[in-house]
């Protein structure tokens, strides 16, 4: 990728945080990036196009991310324990520090869920490497671990808009162990 594009790019999530996606125009984009709007539409043919490439850069720093988490030399109960805090840190990270995102987590699931195939099939892949590691070694019960890994994401994508709307960086830290605790131990004290 040319450098004027990832300029581009990095001054359009710049300006996408700073007063959303919504409101920015290519000529806001073009006039942060110290540029004509013509090089901007060299680049990217619209708005939609580049906020494409903009949730690609996100979506490739989530990975890294998640990735680093499933590819460590923890026991398996750890690591799962550690992919989980990442997942919700980095849900938490995205819409603290993103307000076009904070708000199409809320109100516009059906964009964010189109936006996010990419990050599942991913996490489905990461997961499955860590229940079926957990499950070789005796230590997770389950019976087939894509399927659980697959019902794992649907578990965590249900509790992000709770998480989100609770919007505290203290709250959330306890509510991601809380949600960790519950599905290692259940709600039964031991």
């Amino acid at each position: 990728m040319s450098k004027t594009k990832n300029k581009i790019i990095s001054v359009a999530k710049n300006l996408f945080r700073e007063i959303s996606v919504y409101k920015a125009t290519m000529s806001d984009i073009a006039s942060a990036a110290k540029m004509s709007r013509r090089t901007l539409y060299t680049h990217f043919k619209s708005k939609d196009e580049l906020y494409k490439y903009v949730i690609e850069d996100e979506v490739n720093t989530i990975n890294q991310i998640l990735q680093k988490a499933a590819d460590s030399k923890l026991p398996p109960e750890r690591k799962l324990k550690l992919y989980i805090l990442q997942h919700f840190g980095v849900i938490d990270s995205l819409v603290r520090n993103n307000r076009y995102i904070r708000y199409d987590f809320l109100f516009n699931n059906m964009r964010i869920e189109h936006l996010r195939k990419d990050i599942d099939r991913k996490e489905i892949d990461l997961l499955t490497g860590i229940v079926r590691e957990g499950k070789e070694k005796g230590i997770f019960r389950v019976s087939d671990p894509v399927i659980f890994s697959q019902n794992l994401l649907l578990m965590f994508k249900s509790l992000e808009q709770a998480f989100i709307l609770a919007n505290r960086k203290d709250k959330n830290s306890r509510t991601i162990l809380e949600y960790i605790d519950l599905m290692f131990y259940g709600i039964i004290t031991h």
